[in-house]
Order: structure tokens, then sequence, then C-alpha cells
């Protein structure tokens, strides 16, 4: 946990309070939300009424939680500190009631603080716990404790608020309306894929190295840590040892240093326009029927002027609890917003459109990756021949580049299979994935005019079928090249891998699907939620992702792109960056 907990903080406040005279203690701040306190400072505004949106979302998020419906007197108090605090204090509110201590966690004080825990999506230790527990023993579970143990587990100040004032000057070069050969995968707009990925590591503060200390901090938010074999493994970047993202990096690729928050992408089919990409372009459906807006969203990691169909927001959208468990919080539904500036796609020819409208979920299925068997999936896969046009981003975004086929394999790179993913893939939920890696995790299916199926499934050899052959050359869109690969190298984790192809055309066109069989001598795929090669014990990481068979779009005679440049003094600059790539790796 973090060091606001000090360990120490029941022995040192609570004393103290005991030690004053009744008259002269005063409750800590937050203490102070949850009792009502500070609307005592001022006369109250009128409650919403009964039958309201903002009463029945109350009555649903306790009932969620706690499972029954709250009496009018605690509607009353939920709606005030709700009022006074804000929406992300409602549950930690009704986590802090004896209804929650008696029904969910069935009054045992061990799991009420881990099941406390849990439902705020806090991580503390196991001596954390143990201290927590004594205090809810030694004080019979009295709500002023359960209280006390809702603030020390979550204090405040532990979430951000919105965030206000101009962004980091390095996020408005991903604001910049520049498409590049990039990738459609349908004739109509639509979302292809939303879910939660993973919670509370995305701006950890004080992140920002691979020392013990940081270590601590990317477990403590509930992250994994790799260890590292390799040679390198003293030079090797913090992404090679954690999927926790520093405050930094979040302010530079979101634009706000937004803490502690959830990572939620969503895939489009076709590319959005960069400049309309905000964080109140979205709504995310909670089961609670607590309605959210994300603090920021960006493209990152899609950063390649040849991607960029993915938006990934941060907020705080639920916990890690699997869906049907006590005090489990999930999405269940996303919506676009209708708003003046809404969010806005490209499409064939270079139309323009609003996404305005456009939803994904039932309302009631979970949308998350903690739930078992919905890890990362593939939502397409498009086949066409090599091309490395719109393979630049912003210099400041581009370290992992160049990646593409051309630049690993040379003239061996003359087919692109691009995959597109919900999620970064990884082998674990940390390590990257290998450009030598295709045989571990996928085949392809090819079906010949007889109908004969054929699988490949490795690389390197020339798959002889009526038509011609065809050779599975290798994995690219990851990191650059290296004469071999080890746990130090660091791809760009984003929503593309392309399997790299060559071979005569005829026979390639006979590929019809992709699989990840994720067993039978397959590994499955994580996202970066998962748990590492060293999870912590009792953290819970995001789940594995299914076996999946995804049928593959022939783009063949038409690669399925667009190119779209806003007037801008970047534009040329785009341009020039990616002529100079297609060149320098053709």
């Amino acid at each position: 946990m973090r060091a606001i907990v000090e360990r120490s903080w029941f022995r040192r406040d609570w004393g103290r309070a005991k030690a004053r005279p009744t008259t002269a203690r005063r409750p800590r701040i937050g203490v102070e939300v949850l009792d009502d306190r500070l609307m005592l400072c001022a006369t109250p505004a009128p409650l919403p009424g009964i039958g309201s949106h903002v009463r029945n979302v109350v009555i649903q998020t306790y009932e969620t939680l706690v499972g029954r419906k709250p009496g009018v007197a605690e509607q009353n108090h939920l709606l005030r500190v709700e009022a006074v605090a804000g929406q992300n204090w409602l549950v930690p509110a009704i986590v802090a009631t004896r209804a929650f201590y008696d029904r969910t966690a069935q009054g045992n004080p061990n799991g009420y603080v881990t099941l406390a825990a849990a439902t705020l999506d806090q991580f503390p230790s196991k001596a954390e716990v143990a201290q927590l527990t004594r205090h809810v023993v030694i004080h019979d579970a009295k709500p002023q404790v359960l209280k006390q143990v809702v603030l020390a587990l979550n204090p405040p100040g532990s979430k951000s608020p919105y965030p206000t004032g101009q962004p980091n000057p390095l996020y408005k070069l991903l604001k910049k309306n520049v498409l590049i050969n990039a990738d459609y995968y349908s004739n109509t707009p639509q979302i292809l894929g939303a879910s939660l990925g993973f919670t509370h590591i995305l701006g950890v503060p004080g992140l920002s190295g691979t020392t013990t200390a940081d270590e601590l901090r990317a477990r403590s938010a509930g992250g994994a840590w790799e260890t590292l074999s390799s040679p390198t493994a003293s030079s090797a970047s913090m992404r090679a040892y954690t999927s926790d993202a520093a405050l930094s990096g979040i302010a530079t690729n979101y634009g706000y240093p937004v803490k502690y928050t959830d990572g939620f992408p969503i895939e489009f089919s076709w590319p959005v326009l960069p400049s309309t990409v905000a964080g109140n372009d979205f709504r995310v459906v909670l089961n609670t029927g607590q309605v959210i807006t994300p603090l920021a969203a960006s493209i990152t990691p899609n950063l390649d002027y040849n991607e960029r169909s993915t938006v990934v927001i941060l907020g705080y959208f639920g916990n890690r609890i699997a869906p049907g468990q006590p005090g489990a919080i999930y999405p269940v539904k996303l919506e676009i917003a209708r708003s003046r500036n809404p969010l806005k796609l490209v499409g064939p020819g270079g139309v323009v459109v609003s996404a305005a409208g456009l939803t994904y979920g039932d309302g009631s299925t979970p949308m998350t990756a903690y739930n078992p068997g919905s890890g990362p999936k593939l939502v397409a896969a498009k086949l066409s021949v090599m091309s490395t046009a719109g393979e630049a981003a912003p210099r400041p975004f581009s370290s992992e580049l160049p990646n593409d086929g051309t630049a690993l394999y040379g003239p061996a790179a003359q087919y692109r299979l691009r995959l597109f993913t919900s999620g970064g893939f990884s082998p674990d939920g940390v390590r990257s994935l290998y450009p030598t890696d295709f045989s571990q995790f996928f085949r392809i299916e090819t079906v010949d005019a007889s109908g004969v199926v054929r699988w490949l499934t490795q690389t390197g050899v020339p798959y002889q079928l009526p038509n011609g052959t065809i050779t599975v050359v290798g994995l690219a869109d990851l990191g650059p090249a290296q004469p071999s690969y080890n746990d130090s190298y660091v791809e760009d984790h984003n929503n593309q891998i392309d399997i790299i192809l060559s071979g005569d055309q005829a026979a390639i066109a006979t590929i019809k699907a992709v699989q990840i069989p994720a067993s039978g001598g397959y590994a499955p795929f994580y996202n970066p939620g998962g748990p590492g090669n060293n999870p912590t014990p009792g953290v819970t990481y995001s789940q594995p992702g299914p076996s999946q068979t995804e049928p593959v779009i022939n783009a063949l005679s038409n690669p399925m792109t667009v190119t779209y440049i806003a007037p801008s003094r970047s534009a040329p600059k785009a341009i020039r960056a990616s002529s100079r790539e297609h060149r320098s790796s053709g």
C-alpha cells in the first residue's frame, strides 16, 4: 500500500484522539465527508427526489454492493456524500457502512478488510490487512471504525479530479490530423471492441526507473514486476520490467498527470480524427448504474500514421473482482457522447463523420478483462500487399521505430497480414512479443479451390499449395530489428501485430483465417494487466485471452486504407517523415 497509510496511522491518530477531551477532537476531513459533517457548514441543497436518475443510481449502486435496496435515510446520506465529495466517493461511502460489513463481508473482520480493498481497487500488504483487521476487531466494527478503514485504504486525494488547464505540449503532437495509409476494416463506422483492460497502474506517483523502490511502487499499485534473466537486464528500460506507467509518461501521452488510472481501449473500424479525441467524448456505464466520463483519452500507443484506429481512455472504471462475485464493479456499455465537438472518424475516400451515438455493449454483459475467458482478443485481421507508407510517428514518440516488415526482413516482406487486437498482446502481461514468436502463438488457415484446409504453423518454411508457395517470414510492428531477442527487448505494445509473408499471390489469396489456439502447445496472450513472470502473491491480474479464429479480410487488390492530412504546418513534416521511412526501409 502507498505511503499514505504509514502502517502506524491508527496508533498515531487514534491514540491522539483518545488523549484529547471530546470537545477538542477534530475528525479527519475524510471522515467528515463520509459523515455528512461538511454539509452542516452551509444550508444543504435540496436532494434529488424519489424517482430521479441520480437517486436511482445511488439505489442501484447500493443494491449491487450490499444486496438490498437502501432505505430513504440511507439514500439521503449517500446523496449528501456524493454532493459534497463527488462521484468517486459513492462506492467508498457504501463500503464504509455496517450493511456492507454484515451482508457483503458476512460480518468477518478480515474478510471485510480484504473485500473492502478489492472493491475499492486497492492493494494493501498482508501486514496492512492484518493491522486494519485488528482495528476492526478491537473496536467491534463500529461505523466510525469502518469509515476509518475505508479512508486508510482509499484516502482523500488518491484519485485524480478532472484535469483542467493546458495539456502537456508533447501531447498536442498526437492531436495533429495526420493519417497516412491508415487502415480501415469495414465500409461503415462502428466500434469493433471495447473493454476495461487493467486497473490502477497508469500514472503511478514516484515511479521512474528500475530500482527496488520502483518495484515496490509498481507492486503497491497492483502492477507486476518482471524478473529479467538476460545479460542486458541491468541496462533494460523500465518497460521491460513493468507495465505500470509513470505520471510523467501519462502526462506526455494523455495530456495530464492523472494518477492510478485504469486503461480502457476502444477499437474502431475507421481511424479517428486525432484532433477530436478527448475524454469527454466517451461515457462508460457501469453495472452499478454509474456513468463515468473519462479523465483523459489518447491514440497512444497507436502512434504510427498508418494506425490510429484505437483510442485508450483513462479513468476509474471498476475493480478486479470477477463479475458475479461480491463487490464486483465493471463496465457494461460504452457510448460515444453527443457534444459540440464530438469524436470524428475518417473513412474510405477521406470522408469524415461524427462517431456520436455509436455504442458498444448491451448494458448487462461484463466488459472487463478480469472476467474469466475475457482476456485480449482479435477484433479484425486484414491481408494486403506490404507497404511502408505511414510507418512513422511524431519524433518524440518514435523510439520503437522502424519496426515494419521491410525494416525487419527486407525484400522478403511481400505481404502483410495485419492483426487488429483489443489490447496490447504480451506473453505474460509485461514481456514484449518477439518478432520470432509466431509459432508459439499463431497459425494461419488456407483453403484452396477444392475446399482443402491447410495450416501454416512455422516460420521460414515454404508451404507448397496448389497455386504456389507461402512462407511465413515472421512478426513485425513490434520493435526495431535486433540480431537476437531477449527479455530486455521492448516493443510498442499497441493494437497492431503484423504477420509478414512471402510467396505467390495466388497462394496468398487462399488465406482465410488466423487462429490463436491458446492451448495444446500454444500459449495464450495477456494484456498489460497480466501477471508477468513473478506476480505479487494475493494480487489479481487480468485474464489470459481465449482461443480464437478470426476471419481474414482480403485486401490484396484494395488495401482499405485512407490518407487524410488537415492543412497545418505539421503536415509537410509528417509527409516527409513517412517518405523517409519508406525509402530507408524499401
